[in-house]
């Protein structure tokens, strides 16, 4: 007996050719009643994710910050929203933007916002990837640094630059 996936017209000539070999047919319906009814997980929106890694892109260029976080995604996208405003808010003039660059920031992105005077595109900041344990989070971050072509970074992160992470990977099968 051979099972097949149901498709319209197909199906009957195909089983009328297997019947004529001896090869008795059942057919199996592509898309059955439970999976239109039965949801046993609600979806969990981005905003309350944890444990992952995240992007955020600049609406100015194409530059993307890659950040990881063990706590909500929505919670540590506001916080990188807070610090980038505080910095960005209000007008700058020549003086205060020369003092505002010698300042380290908390993170890459608040240091590309006000060095570039760029927008960051906080709607499209999406969650890449997701991982429990934080070395491994911390190891896929960086993966993600490599992967993600115009990556903001500090300079006080050159382990995480593209061109200095070495990754050896050994798969047993």
């Amino acid at each position: 007996m051979v099972i097949l996936p149901y498709v319209k017209g197909l199906n009957e000539a195909f089983a009328r050719i297997l019947k004529f070999h001896g090869i008795a047919t059942a057919d199996h319906p592509h898309q059955m009643l439970r999976n239109f009814v039965v949801h046993l997980k609600d979806k969990v929106k981005d905003e309350e994710k944890t444990e992952l890694v995240y992007c955020v892109p600049c609406k100015n260029c194409s530059s993307s910050y890659v950040g990881e976080t063990g706590r909500k995604f929505g919670l540590r996208i506001k916080e990188n929203k807070k610090e980038v405003d505080s910095f960005t808010a209000g007008t700058q003039t020549r003086a205060s933007k020369a003092r505002e660059s010698s300042v380290t920031h908390k993170s890459a992105i608040t240091d590309h916002a006000v060095e570039e005077n760029h927008v960051i595109d906080w709607d499209k900041a999406k969650v890449v990837d997701r991982e429990a344990q934080r070395q491994t989070r911390w190891i896929k971050e960086a993966l993600w640094f490599r992967k993600t072509p115009m990556c903001m970074i500090l300079p006080t992160q050159p382990h995480m630059g593209p061109g200095d992470f070495q990754v050896t990977c050994s798969i047993e099968l």
